[in-house]
C-alpha cells in the first residue's frame, strides 16, 4: 500500500510537470494576432536585458514556444494572419541555433535572411513578420 501511494505521488508530479510546460494560456479576449505581437514586444525587451547569448537563445526559444502553443490552442485565423504568423516562426527558424551559432557569421545569417525572406529590401527586412527575427539576430550578432 506504501508502495502504491508513493507511485500514484510520482506519477501526479510527472504529470505536473508535463502540464507545467506545455502551460495552456488563459483567453484574454484578444486576437491570437495581438497575443502573438505582444509575445514580442516582450522579447525585445528581455533581448535587449539579457546579459548573453546564452539568455537571448533561451528567450526566443521560450517566446516562439509559447506563439507555437497559443496557435495551438486557438481557432485558425485569417489567411492574412496565419500567413503572417508562419512566416514569422519559419524565419525565427532560420536563425542558427546556439550551438550552430558563430558571431564571424553574422553578415552571412543576415544576407540569408534578406535573400530568403525579402529579397528586395535594401539593407534590413521592411516585412513586419521578418522584421523579429531578423532584430533578434542582431542583437545576437552585438
Amino acid at each position: 500500500m506504501k508502495n502504491l501511494k508513493w507511485i500514484l505521488g510520482l506519477v501526479f508530479l510527472v504529470g505536473t510537470a508535463n502540464a507545467a510546460i506545455r502551460e495552456i494560456p488563459v483567453h484574454s479576449g484578444r486576437t491570437l494576432r495581438a497575443q502573438v505581437d505582444t509575445y514580442l514586444e516582450l522579447l525585445q525587451k528581455e533581448l535587449a536585458l539579457s546579459k548573453n547569448n546564452k539568455e537571448r537563445f533561451r528567450a526566443i526559444r521560450r517566446v516562439t514556444d509559447e506563439i507555437k502553443v497559443v496557435r495551438e490552442n486557438n481557432m485558425p485565423q485569417s489567411a492574412q494572419d496565419e500567413a503572417y504568423m508562419d512566416l514569422l516562426l519559419t524565419v525565427f527558424q532560420s536563425v542558427p541555433s546556439e550551438t550552430n551559432f558563430k558571431k564571424g557569421d553574422c553578415s552571412r545569417y543576415e544576407n540569408e535572411i534578406l535573400n530568403q525572406y525579402e529579397p528586395t529590401a535594401d539593407i534590413e527586412p521592411i516585412e513586419p513578420a521578418v522584421k523579429p527575427a531578423w532584430n533578434a539576430l542582431t542583437v545576437l550578432c552585438r
